[in-house]
């Protein structure tokens, strides 16, 4: 599955240098003098940084501390939770003051063009170029996050700790069961299977709920509330149709092109729903995974890993994962598009000491990098979902199985050290199904006005779905909310800040 199958991380990268040694040159992004990590010595003079990290994130932080205090001088004083949702209320501040209270922090990924455009994160490219094989690990980073959550205006202001991104959750035993299958052949006239389309998912959503109702077993939830989240749901749909969020003047266009019929498919899953749909939230959906009540959720890749430990054996290696429903086009082929919504970076203010931000750029960087994070992410109480190359393929997966090596169980913050997973086929699919939904990841909103654009999306899609509106006139609505948003923030302004994400989605050959 990964594009290094069969490569340690140390492989990689002492494969990637040996190359330009070969070659009579020096290493991508390496510069004369370039330090080699790990550096075999300490860098500082055992600095402790404290740090700001939203509440759901967990703990990897406090158990790298040690291993970084070690290997290079630096490591973890102290942190600060805060609510995701509370993220720019808590950290801009912070950024405009004198002396922020943190050293570096760790925030959602569709903040990061708000904090980059106050002019108050330090840019990282002089910083990564100080170590040898920085190239390699930007290019490591899986392009749907890179491309989006660590640059602006073509600099690098972030590094990524978390790769969010919507996955098809499913039980495999309903598609198999011969009796669902006989049944759903005779109905549609073809077999029964994963979806491949989102009009074959409502035909399933349907024919599971007719089916299964009864024993209290439904076709999907599909998320609808908060609001500033459900969006992200229907836009899985969406930008599958080719609907996109403005063009290149800023003009909205969520209204436009196949926008209105694929609302309609999101009203129409959730029309067969269980009792609720209409104003399903987020905690529901995990309740109603965990207790097997769903045949098919689309919800972001952890779904399986922390409901696998609320289940039974029976239950919990019944889950798989597959790229979410497509858009049928005309010539037969399908376009998916999965939204990589929320996702993880940590940066660094320009206002603190010199020695303290290089101190806090080596430490998130390390933390980022496969020598740890390909443990990390495999670990439950890290709270990161995987965001690099090596961070899939049959190598990570067994990762899943097995007791983190950079921890232990001494700790209050984290009392078991086990494998995710019990069974390795389950772990490989878990991380197929990622790879294949990051490599048509689709993004997020991430410039400034976020939190606003979002906020009327979402709550005009809400009045669609519980009847108030139809589809185009919520689409209209939420787009007419849109123009006078991005008047109020200052047209050119957004413009120019919606440039990173139209480059972006150009270099991974988005149709923009």
């Amino acid at each position: 599955m990964g594009l290094f199958s069969g490569f340690t991380r140390r492989k990689f990268l002492q494969g990637a240098a040996a190359g330009a040694a070969a070659a009579g040159g020096m290493t991508p992004g390496m510069s004369f003098g370039a330090q080699a990590v790990p550096p075999g010595k300490k860098l500082f003079k055992d600095i402790e940084l404290t740090y700001f990290q939203d509440s759901n994130w967990l703990h990897s932080p406090l158990w790298l501390s040690p291993h970084l205090m070690k290997e290079a001088g630096v490591g973890i004083k102290s942190r600060e939770n805060y609510d995701g949702g509370d993220a720019v209320a808590k950290i801009l501040p912070q950024l405009l003051s004198k002396r922020p209270r943190f050293d570096w922090v760790q925030f959602p990924s569709l903040f990061f063009g708000a904090f980059a455009e106050t002019g108050q994160l330090e840019p990282l490219d002089d910083y990564f170029a100080q170590y040898a094989g920085s190239q390699d690990y930007l290019d490591w980073v899986m392009p749907a996050y890179r491309e989006f959550y660590t640059k602006w205006d073509n600099k690098t202001y972030g590094v990524m700790l978390d790769g969010d991104i919507h996955i098809l959750h499913y039980r495999n035993s309903y598609f198999q069961d011969a009796g669902l299958q006989s049944k759903f052949s005779k109905r549609f006239q073809r077999d029964l299977e994963v979806p491949k389309t989102w009009l074959d998912f409502v035909d399933a959503t349907q024919f599971f709920t007719e089916e299964l109702s009864s024993q209290g077993i439904y076709g999907s939830s599909m998320v609808v509330n908060p609001p500033n989240f459900g969006w992200g749901f229907w836009m899985d749909i969406a930008a599958s149709a080719g609907v996109n969020y403005f063009d290149e003047n800023m003009n909205p266009t969520i209204n436009q092109g196949k926008a209105a019929e694929s609302l309609d498919i999101y009203r129409e899953i959730i029309k067969f729903g269980p009792p609720g749909a209409e104003a399903m939230d987020i905690g529901t959906t995990i309740q109603r995974w965990q207790s097997g009540s769903d045949v098919m959720s689309v919800w972001w890749i952890d779904l399986s890993e922390f409901t696998v430990q609320q289940q039974g054996p029976e239950l919990a290696e019944d889950q798989r994962g597959a790229i979410v429903p497509g858009w049928l086009n005309d010539d037969g082929s399908i376009t998916n598009r999965a939204m990589s919504l929320w996702c993880r970076t940590a940066s660094i203010p320009k206002n603190i000491p010199q020695d303290i931000k290089d101190a806090a750029f080596y430490f998130i960087y390390r933390m980022s990098h496969p020598d740890y994070s390909n443990e990390m992410v495999a670990d439950e109480y890290c709270g990161s979902d995987p965001f690099g190359r090596t961070h899939y393929g049959d190598a990570a997966a067994q990762l899943y199985l097995q007791a983190n090596p950079q921890r232990g169980t001494d700790n209050d913050l984290w009392k078991t050290n086990a494998g995710i997973f019990k069974n390795f086929d389950t772990a490989k699919n878990h991380l197929d199904a990622g790879l294949a939904n990051v490599e048509v990841g689709y993004p997020q909103f991430f410039w400034e006005g976020t939190p606003e654009y979002a906020d009327a999306l979402g709550r005009n899609i809400s009045k669609a779905v519980s009847g108030e509106l139809t589809s185009q006139q919520a689409l209209d609505e939420a787009a007419e909310e849109w123009a006078k948003i991005a008047q109020k923030l200052g047209l050119d302004s957004q413009k120019r800040q919606y440039r990173n994400f139209i480059d972006g989605a150009r270099k991974l050959g988005y149709k923009i």
